[in-house]
């Protein structure tokens, strides 16, 4: 059933967005008067047509939807068509308004993004507070000073609400490799500034797990028992339900990656655990963890207990107006958007690697997470989705839209179109480039399924 509702997730989002970015080209090739033949959400055979409207375009669903079309009169350049047709056929238009119909694509997927970013400020979505948990020995964020327990305010100026805020903000400040502040909150309510130096930024360290791995912080999560499975060492140590786990050997833990990290670190190997019960009392307890492999064949430590539900005072929530939530829409699709391109410039200059690139599996399965998290979240999952797409057709790479426009920026400079043979040439180039990216991607997704 997971994996059942994580694919209707992923059809159900690439449909949203592959129509949205169709409907972009259709809608600017009918205002410029261009007759559309066809309009398809996907490829492949038809599961669905029907023909409407005084040009009777054919509108199509298709069986596979990984992506969509638009047919207009003439766009091939060699097709019959009646004398009555002419002026309405796409190569009879000047170069600049089929730069328009072009760009009209992307343009809908980045107007979509502020619309869904907008959607996530008026439901306002959970998020974990901007609390740190723990800080990594010898990482960028001991370097800074940071410390356990402080709140972050803000970076480089702007505010930080929850851990989602603070992940984005500091991805983005890393992309430009250079120092950035971070203004915390201490214990104390005392202010104070940090300066995070992300020029020692080694180029493998922007990822999924870029807090942990390279700033070099966990989000405040007290370790607190949820169930105990019967039999189980935790059970055999002592651990109730209730119980909120202080250190292990002598360690500090303020976060449940630290001590899944501790445990699986230690199969067969005693911890010793300082244990806060419900009741306040405090404890030592030595719990075994047992081996066990995991997916990847790895031996690993478990000690067969639950984490509880996070404390509703880490829990931030944050709602916005009609007006206010239609600015944020729009700040964060520029952000978002900058920090694609960015990211993409530092791609190609080594700074960043290669391994961010996804395929459809982890889309998927981000499509399938966001989904079963809520509305918002799944919002929040199609904005950036929509941002990268629209990106990525604007690249100047021919078969994309991105390279039919550097074709009609060509023909506008020139006064006369390319030749028919390099317009070919330039297609099957493109091809081939589409078919290495897309490569790559699923190659990343497939490495990614097998890394532990």
């Amino acid at each position: 059933m997971q994996i059942l509702g994580t694919v209707l997730a992923f059809v159900v989002a690439i449909g949203i967005l592959v129509l949205v970015h169709e409907s972009g080209h259709f809608g600017m090739a009918k205002w410029m008067g261009v007759k559309v033949l066809r309009f398809s959400v996907g490829f492949g055979p038809a599961l669905i047509t029907r023909r409407f409207g005084k040009d009777q375009t054919e509108y199509v669903i298709a069986a596979l939807p990984l992506g969509g079309y638009v047919k207009m009169l003439g766009e091939e350049g060699d097709e019959a068509m009646a004398a009555e047709d002419r002026p309405r056929a796409f190569d009879a238009l000047p170069p600049g308004k089929r730069f328009l119909i072009a760009l009209a694509g992307p343009a809908a997927n980045l107007l979509f993004a502020v619309v869904a970013y907008a959607g996530v400020a008026w439901l306002g979505i959970p998020g974990l507070a901007p609390i740190i948990g723990d800080v990594r020995p010898d990482s960028l964020a001991a370097q800074a000073g940071l410390v356990p327990g402080e709140r972050v305010a803000a970076v480089a100026g702007q505010r930080i609400h929850s851990w989602e805020d603070l992940r984005l903000d500091l991805i983005a400040a890393a992309i430009g490799r250079s120092a950035t502040r971070i203004d915390i909150i201490g214990a104390a309510g005392v202010r104070q500034s940090h300066s995070l130096p992300f020029g020692k930024l080694p180029a493998d360290a922007i990822g999924p797990d870029f807090l942990s791995h390279g700033v070099g912080i966990e989000p405040y999560l007290p370790v607190k028992v949820g169930a105990v499975q019967p039999g189980s060492p935790a059970q055999r140590a002592g651990l109730q339900a209730g119980d909120r786990i202080l250190a292990v050997n002598g360690q500090r833990i303020g976060t449940w990656e630290t001590f899944l990290r501790l445990v699986e670190a230690h199969p067969g190997q005693a911890l010793l655990l300082q244990v806060a019960t419900a009741s306040g009392q405090t404890r030592v307890l030595t719990v075994m963890p047992e081996s066990v492999r995991n997916a990847q064949g790895k031996t690993i430590g478990r000690i067969g207990m639950a984490l509880a539900p996070v404390p509703k005072d880490l829990i931030v929530i944050e709602h916005r107006g009609f007006l206010s939530g239609l600015l944020y829409g729009a700040e964060r699709t520029w952000q978002m958007s900058v920090m694609t391109v960015e990211m993409m410039l530092r791609m190609v200059q080594g700074f960043i690697s290669p391994d961010n690139i996804s395929g459809p599996i982890t889309i998927a399965e981000f499509a399938g997470r966001s989904a079963q998290a809520g509305l918002a979240p799944f919002l929040a999952f199609l904005g950036l989705v929509s941002i990268s797409l629209g990106i990525l057709n604007l690249l100047p790479i021919p078969i994309l839209d991105g390279g039919h426009l550097f074709f009609y920026t060509l023909e506008m400079i020139r006064g006369v179109p390319l030749s028919t043979s390099v317009m070919q040439k330039s297609q099957q180039i493109g091809i081939v480039l589409l078919m290495m990216l897309m490569s790559l991607a699923f190659y990343n997704d497939i490495m990614r399924l097998l890394t532990p």
